[in-house]
């Protein structure tokens, strides 16, 4: 019967989809779930620099994942998941918008900390002394508070003490 035929072959067609699907969403999860906090919590001492490399690479990777999401290779994988009742594709859908409020933030914080890439290159460079650095402590703290006023989402007592943090560590290693 063509009929049955065509069911199982859509069917199996599914079946994979949805395998693809979980895939994405584990690796998808695993961009999602970085954080800037984790070179602290391993023990590592990383400086300014790190932080703003940190969401360089978060909004560059979100940004390559929004791309993905957006390409008609997967509206169709997604529609024909749709079509087929696949229990998968609402939570593939409130994942693609958790991915577009992690893409906004990233981008924004980046954004913001590139202002200061500037002021914690001459920081961390170990060829100045310690007394011309001090000269960077004023305008550092004042872009930091024009960030924390002005940004949506760098502007949490955990950004700015894992900011702060970093800060210290180039000082002390200096």
């Amino acid at each position: 019967d063509a009929t049955s035929s065509e069911k199982s072959s859509s069917k199996d067609k599914a079946q994979s989809l949805e395998g693809a699907l979980l895939h994405w969403t584990r690796q998808i999860k695993n961009v999602l779930k970085q954080d800037p906090e984790s070179a602290l919590k391993n023990g590592n001492h990383p400086d300014p620099l790190t932080e703003v490399s940190f969401w360089g690479d978060k909004s560059e990777n979100l940004n390559s994942i929004c791309d993905q999401l957006g390409s008609e290779r997967i509206k169709k994988v997604l529609k024909f998941l749709e079509q087929n009742k696949s229990t998968y594709t609402g939570p593939f859908s409130k994942l693609q918008k958790e991915v577009q409020t992690a893409r906004a933030e990233a981008n924004e914080n980046y954004k913001f900390l590139q202002t200061l890439r500037d002021l914690f290159n001459q920081l961390t460079d170990n060829s100045q002394e310690l007394a011309e650095a001090v000269d960077l402590f004023v305008p550092i703290m004042h872009t930091i508070r024009l960030i924390w006023t002005y940004s949506q989402h760098y502007n949490t007592p955990s950004r700015l003490v894992v900011l702060i943090r970093e800060i210290c560590n180039a000082i002390i290693t200096r």
